[in-house]
């Protein structure tokens, strides 16, 4: 049941009134918003709520049921909502709390009438609309964790406890090659060698020039060559020049050419990788446009940095960033690169689909 004050209520019950909504949002940064359709700025404890007469509500919609209630809000870019934030993810999962006052007389104080979180941000034509998930929205969603071969944990947090102090490094931008990756000579910090192990399998292509370009996982780059095996487990030989039958040769991109004689064939391909020592991790501007914004790094390799997606404002020469090392959440990257197998937060030897369902010996 809604708590509503007994002076509010009575007014409420009156023939005049003179009310107005406040949205008091809280971004995930810390920061506080304030917002009221009332035509003109509204202090309510503590906080100045600013007119924000640009912003179309839907009606707030409960019920007993705990089903999720539906709230959008329409708006244009004003009073400290800019398209920037908004595309940067700023604004994403802010807790939001709405409420109505009398703004007549602010001393019979406040109801609730709903609070939750932001939703889902859709940009049209210079407007923002943004949906608010309520509490009850939360009560649906699976709690819990659910097992698998990958961590739960994020590196550096509670969880996982590895410092990122040291695996945290200071740039400058040198030179931009497109939206998404730079150049920072500074950078020549390399991640361990690793080794992989195929077993998906691959297979060659019929049409020249029959080759299999492997791709290392975690953004690292091919290193060397183990082996190259067909579906019964025999190793096929490398050679240096033209290959023959069950013969191959590699080049120093992980590039492998093999036979036109052997297409369709089906092969496991094992080799060692370099793991770029960014690659997952996180880089924050401290200058330029960008700065206080944020991206994820996709790929790493000494001197160049690829982040997944761009930023808000195109990343220029001289720009200085922080940049942090990131983590694939395998069990090979916790032991072999951060030692930190104790904290490992999945389960990376328990049987998948393929060892439940394959046929069972007597």
């Amino acid at each position: 049941m809604r708590s509503i004050p007994a002076p509010l209520a009575a007014h409420l019950a009156g023939d005049v009134q003179t009310v107005c909504t406040l949205w008091k949002i809280t971004r995930r940064d810390g920061q506080v918003f304030g917002f009221t359709d009332l035509d003109r700025d509204l202090s309510f404890g503590g906080l100045t709520y600013k007119s924000a007469g640009g912003y179309t509500q839907s009606e707030v919609e409960t019920s007993s049921d705990l089903s999720t209630g539906n709230l959008e809000l329409t708006s244009i870019f004003e009073v400290g909502v800019t398209n920037v934030d908004v595309e940067a993810g700023l604004w994403d999962y802010s807790a939001v709390v709405i409420s109505l006052v009398n703004y007549a007389d602010l001393s019979m104080g406040a109801v609730v009438l709903s609070s939750g979180v932001l939703g889902q941000v859709t940009l049209l034509n210079g407007q923002y609309r943004v949906e608010i998930r309520s509490l009850a929205q939360l009560m649906q969603q699976p709690s819990g964790e659910v097992y698998g071969s990958s961590c739960r944990a994020t590196l550096g947090d509670s969880r996982c406890k590895v410092a990122l102090g040291p695996l945290t490094a200071s740039g400058t931008v040198d030179a931009v090659s497109d939206a998404y990756t730079w150049s920072d000579a500074s950078l020549t910090q390399t991640g361990p060698t690793v080794n992989f192990a195929d077993t998906t399998g691959r297979t060659i292509p019929t049409t020249a020039p029959y080759t299999i370009k492997v791709v290392p996982p975690t953004g690292g780059a091919f290193a060397a060559n183990l082996s190259v095996k067909d579906a019964a487990g025999s190793a096929w030989t490398q050679v240096g020049g033209s290959p023959g039958s069950k013969q191959y040769s590699v080049a120093g991109d992980g590039t492998y050419t093999f036979n036109s004689g052997d297409a369709t064939k089906q092969l496991f391909i094992s080799y060692t990788y370099s793991i770029g020592y960014f690659a997952y991790g996180k880089v924050t501007f401290t200058s330029g446009e960008n700065a206080g914004y944020s991206a994820e790094v996709k790929a790493f390799a000494p001197g160049f940095v690829t982040v997944a997606m761009p930023l808000p404002f195109p990343v220029a020469p001289g720009d200085t960033y922080t940049i942090v090392a990131g983590c694939d959440r395998t069990f090979g990257t916790c032991k072999n690169r951060f030692d930190n197998v104790v904290n490992f937060r999945g389960e990376p030897y328990v049987p998948g689909l393929d060892t439940i369902l394959r046929p069972q010996s007597k």
